[in-house]
């Protein structure tokens, strides 16, 4: 199993993309994946049966984007 997967992502320009549970279970959220960082987001699929470490960080000034908004 891969170790880890980078890639970069943003929030889809949907309401619902975050969802905060009323009973105090949590948060969702939705990612925009685009398919130039496939390649490294496919590996989330093997690993459905686990729990994942996140790390989010935005993106800083001058560095090149990948990400393409719909």
């Amino acid at each position: 199993m891969p170790e880890r997967a980078v890639f970069m992502a943003s929030l889809p320009a949907i309401q619902s993309a975050i969802k905060r549970d009323g009973g105090g279970n949590g948060m969702r959220i939705q990612l925009d994946i685009p398919e130039s960082e496939m390649a490294q987001a496919v590996k989330m699929l093997a690993w459905t049966q686990c729990v994942w470490k996140v790390t989010i960080e935005p993106q800083r000034r001058g560095e090149e984007s990948k990400v393409v908004r719909g």
